[in-house]
C-alpha cells in the first residue's frame, strides 16, 4: 500500500509554499525614512533634537535580483537600482549626448548585412500544377456612367433620372 498524502498534508504544504513566496531569500538593506525635527517652538536651537540610535544599521550586500528573490513590489532596495544605473543608461541608449555630428549616432555602411537581404539561388526546378497561378485576367470595358446621367458633383444619378433609365432604349 503506498504512502500518498492525504487532503490534510497537501493543504500543509501548499500553504507552506505560498508562505515561502512572502519571504525574500536574503535579508534586504531597509529603506531609511528620517522624520523632520521640529524647530516651530525652539529658538535658536543648538543641539539636534533627534536620539541618538541605539540599534546599529546593518549593512546588506548590494541587491542583484538574478541572485536574491524579492517578493515585493517592482522596486528592489536602491542599492541595486544605483548599482545598474550605468547598464540602463547603455540598454536605453543615453550615453552619449545630444549633439550635432557623425559619431553622435551610429548609421551602418549601406553595404552592411543590415541592408543586404540575403540572396537565395534556386536551383531547383519547379513544376507548376496549377496553369492559372501566375496568369493576368483581362477584364472587357464597361462603362461606368450611362450616357444619358447627367454629370452631377458626385456622379450620382437622381432619382428621376434612374426611374428614366428604365424608359429610354440605347
Amino acid at each position: 500500500m503506498s504512502q500518498q498524502p492525504n487532503t490534510a498534508q497537501m493543504e500543509a504544504q501548499m500553504n507552506s509554499e505560498i508562505y515561502r513566496r512572502n519571504i525574500p531569500s536574503t535579508p534586504l538593506q531597509p529603506y531609511l525614512n528620517v522624520r523632520p525635527a521640529s524647530t516651530k517652538y525652539s529658538i535658536m536651537p543648538v543641539v539636534d533634537p533627534r536620539r541618538e540610535l541605539k540599534v546599529p544599521l546593518h549593512v546588506e550586500p548590494t541587491f542583484n535580483m538574478t541572485q536574491t528573490f524579492n517578493p515585493g513590489n517592482s522596486t528592489g532596495p536602491w542599492s541595486g537600482y544605483a548599482s545598474q544605473v550605468n547598464t540602463e543608461s547603455e540598454l536605453k541608449n543615453q550615453v552619449f549626448a545630444l549633439q550635432r555630428c557623425g559619431r553622435s549616432s551610429y548609421v551602418p555602411q549601406s553595404t552592411s548585412d543590415l541592408y543586404m537581404p540575403p540572396l537565395c539561388s534556386n536551383t531547383n526546378n519547379v513544376n507548376m500544377t496549377h496553369p492559372l497561378l501566375f496568369e493576368k485576367p483581362v477584364f472587357a470595358q464597361c462603362q461606368r456612367m450611362p450616357a444619358y446621367a447627367h454629370q452631377t458633383l458626385f456622379n450620382t444619378p437622381t432619382r428621376e433620372e434612374t426611374r428614366m433609365a428604365g424608359l429610354k432604349k440605347e
